[in-house]
């Protein structure tokens, strides 16, 4: 036993020793082999110790207080609020910058001799998120099913030769006459008449937006309401691609890795839906890193507040397309009770004391810094006796009561329609208040629920748009609003290519407009524009906001 026992002990160490001498041996040669390796070779461990960390993504955050409709790039649905993603998803011809100046986008060039056949050459570059080219079958697929008779759509081009006075198809009518495609990137649109570039630029090519067809072919326009595409646009041809979209919370989109111009640097953009005081709490902690114009309202009783952040770059914009009412006419067909209410509110006392002189008084709807504004007429003068006595002369029933709409979550126009209830109220007409999300007002609205509402517009560069709800024939009229003189004169403007003559008819239509009251200013203010100091690029904007979205920067902390 102990012999054996040393035998298992002399072996240990013998075992122990040679490994020793084997471990010396190979260090030896590693470090003789040294001298002759490349020197930019590393170990792994060195290499991964060394390389620089992956960069953290940008995400950026956009508060906005009303909450988006739908994703439908061709029926918006007349939401301002659900044009924010839209216009992040998808790219028209033709975008529009902060100083009103068209730029192309998928458009290489728009030209015209004659201005009644405007020639369209797409970049040959573009191409939707999933890698397919946009071409001119796309152009012609996506009007074909937008102005089909069975497809509502946001789109007003009823100045293209083939279409009918509601920029429609007829009924059986599957080709579009002044749709002329010459090859995969160039087509022609011809218009019934000579029309001012400016229509052309605007209604086609900023407000177009453009379908795919490879991913939509054989849809049955009948259908075209309810296909999933128009929920969740996951093929669309914007700097960034749709995510996901939570009804009346959010919607997030990320940055498209195939865009055709320079790809995006924020990674994800979130538009998030909050209640107007928590906006403000989250532009201070730096959750949300921007607000948004129209949608997007800092209160002006924050403004001061705001200004004190630390964190924040704060501007304001110059007076905006106003807050309106829009009258019924069908429910208040004397004009007489409408310039009675006009004369009842005292829109100075909100514009001097809510808004803390941060605004202007207007009539119409056409901004005072428009070049087609009419300053030639005189706003309706806050006299209570002299609206209590135009009510008189139209023989108002004291005990009827008018339905006043009003959408909730600008914390301001909620306040300033408060004081109209007021006022309305102190000249003898009394008032029933329904408040309702921005969607279930719309609905309200367009099946003529209200007597009153009150909304904002979006700012247009071309005067005709301004008007088109005016017309006698317009199926989604707010104010079912009828005038033969009115709707000759919105057509002559749609067609009139001399500017100076222009103005003369667009000065006629803004005063008959003024005095029949269809709708009536409230204040146009000077909005807000806050921006945490971690963006670098990218500011809330009364036009052309997200013109150069792949350019926006944010500091990554």
């Amino acid at each position: 036993m102990n012999r054996n026992k040393r035998k298992i002990t002399f072996g240990f160490i013998l075992l122990i020793f040679t490994l020793m001498l084997s471990a010396c041996s190979d260090a030896g040669n590693k470090q003789a082999a040294a001298p002759s390796a490349d020197p930019t070779e590393q170990p792994k461990a060195t290499q991964e110790a060394s390389a620089a960390p992956a960069p953290s993504p940008k995400t950026l955050t956009i508060g906005i207080v009303n909450a988006p409709v739908t994703l439908n790039q061709i029926n918006t649905q007349g939401s301002s609020a659900s044009l924010a993603p839209i216009n992040l998803l998808n790219d028209a011809l033709l975008d529009v910058t902060e100083s009103a100046q068209f730029v192309p986008k998928l458009a290489e060039s728009i030209e015209t001799t004659d201005k009644q056949t405007y020639k369209i050459k797409l970049k040959p570059s573009a191409k939707w998120n999933d890698g397919t080219p946009f071409t001119t079958a796309d152009v012609a697929f996506t009007l074909k099913l937008a102005l089909h008779p069975k497809v509502e759509t946001s789109f007003q081009l009823n100045f293209i030769e083939g279409l009918n006075d509601f920029g429609k198809l007829d009924e059986g009518v599957t080709e579009i006459s002044g749709l002329h495609i010459i090859d995969a990137n160039t087509f022609e649109i011809k218009t019934k008449t000579p029309i001012d570039p400016l229509v052309f630029n605007e209604r086609f090519g900023v407000k177009v937006n453009f379908v795919p067809e490879h991913i939509l072919k054989g849809l049955d326009p009948a259908e075209a309401s309810t296909n999933k595409y128009f929920q969740e646009p996951t093929v669309t041809i914007g700097a960034y691609k749709y995510k996901k979209f939570e009804q009346g919370q959010y919607v997030e989109v990320v940055k498209n890795e195939n865009y055709y111009l320079p790809v995006p640097k924020i990674d994800t953009i979130f538009i998030k839906v909050l209640p107007a005081a928590n906006l403000v709490a989250q532009l201070q902690t730096g959750e949300v890193h921007l607000n948004s114009l129209p949608v997007g309202l800092v209160p002006i009783t924050d403004y001061d507040k705001v200004k004190g952040f630390d964190n924040v770059t704060v501007s304001s914009a110059s007076a905006s397309e106003p807050a309106e009412l829009f009258f019924n006419i069908e429910k208040l067909p004397d004009k007489r009770v409408r310039q009675a209410i006009a004369h009842a509110l005292n829109r100075p006392l909100i514009v001097e004391q809510l808004l803390k002189g941060q605004a202007e008084i207007i009539d119409g709807g056409v901004p005072s810094s428009h070049p087609y504004f009419n300053k030639d007429i005189e706003p309706y003068a806050y006299d209570p006796e002299l609206s209590k006595q135009l009510l008189k002369e139209a023989g108002w029933d004291a005990g009827r009561k008018v339905t006043f709409i009003i959408p909730v979550g600008n914390k301001v126009r909620e306040q300033a329609a408060d004081i109209l209830v007021q006022n309305l109220e102190a000249v003898g007409i009394k008032v029933d208040v329904q408040k309702y999300d921005f969607p279930t007002l719309i609905d309200k609205v367009e099946k003529g629920e209200h007597d009153i509402t009150i909304f904002t517009r979006d700012y247009y560069i071309e005067p005709s748009l301004y008007f088109t709800s005016y017309k006698s024939d317009d199926p989604e009229s707010v104010t079912r609003y009828n005038n033969p003189r009115v709707d000759e004169l919105i057509k002559q403007g749609e067609q009139e290519i001399d500017e100076a003559k222009r103005h003369e008819i667009y000065n006629e239509l803004q005063a008959i407009l003024h005095d029949e009251v269809p709708t009536l200013a409230v204040y146009s203010e000077k909005r807000l524009q806050v921006v945490s100091k971690d963006v670098l690029v990218g500011k809330p904007l009364n036009l052309g906001t997200f013109n150069n979205v792949n350019e926006w920067d944010l500091v990554v902390k």
